[in-house]
């Protein structure tokens, strides 16, 4: 499987398994709204897929749909930023004239520069609850997508170039800091125990990585670098750091004024 992934954005194919109305559409301005909000809108089913990308997107300003919903109200199509990156997603269905959940898809594509974009997908399918490239329909989905000139495994190859991706960039940041603990040690500068703690902190972002939980090995990693900080307490000695010591055999000298005589 290639992971190499393109310069400048991604374009990814969801099956959408649930939906609600817990959205609307603010009428005056197009943005996405909840759905008891309560000036003039319309009623909007965004879908699984799309409510778990948008929790995902750190960051993200509220999306605006280019595309309102009408008579079907799970076909729209909005757009977001989230920092660096460009997200659009547009909701269609695939199969079954849209009558039910399980007839929709979601096109995706993101725009900004690589790593966040591997970084955002592989949260996104660690949150969702079905891997997004398998399709409840897979004759009509194989149309579909033959109609946006890739195939089925070609789609599910992209998603998992992208978890590959983000899983390289999280596995080289517990390398670089288990190195760096080695250093660390062989030069003496950190507590012994502090050097356990951080190769425990290590331990713990590898079982976080496996997990694919990458917020859980960020703070591992924190943590780890944190206890590397701590320097080696010293003994105590005085503000030119050396220790005061009192000799026994000094001799007494009287150095008062005889003004009696």
């Amino acid at each position: 499987m290639d992971v190499d992934l393109h310069p400048e954005h991604s374009i990814l194919h969801a099956q959408v398994r649930k939906a609600k109305a817990s959205h609307c559409v603010d009428d005056s301005g197009r943005f996405l709204r909840p759905s008891t909000f309560k000036g003039p809108s319309s009623k909007v089913y965004l879908g699984d897929v799309a409510e778990t990308l948008l929790r995902c997107s750190v960051g993200a300003e509220t999306p605006t749909f280019t595309q309102p919903p009408g008579f079907d109200e799970q076909r729209w199509m909005m757009e977001y930023t989230a920092g660096s990156l460009h997200v659009k997603i547009q909701s269609m269905p695939y199969w079954g004239f849209g009558l039910l959940t399980s007839g929709y898809r979601n096109e995706v594509v993101i725009r900004g520069p690589v790593g966040e974009r591997a970084r955002l997908v592989h949260d996104w399918v660690a949150a969702l609850q079905h891997n997004p490239w398998e399709f409840a329909h897979r004759g009509s989905a194989k149309k579909a997508l033959h109609g946006a000139n890739i195939s089925l495994k070609s789609n599910e190859d992209n998603w998992r170039s992208h978890q590959t991706r983000a899983r390289s960039v999280l596995s080289e940041a517990i390398a670089s800091l288990d190195h760096h603990i080695e250093r660390m040690e062989k030069k003496g500068d950190v507590d012994a125990n502090m050097i356990n703690l951080a190769r425990l902190e290590i331990d713990l972002a590898q079982q976080a990585l496996a997990e694919d939980n990458t917020p859980a090995v960020e703070r591992a990693l924190s943590r780890g670098e944190a206890a590397l900080l701590i320097p080696i307490e010293e003994d105590e000695t005085d503000a030119h750091g050396s220790v005061l010591v009192i000799e026994d055999d000094i001799p007494f000298v009287d150095l008062s004024d005889d003004a009696s005589e």
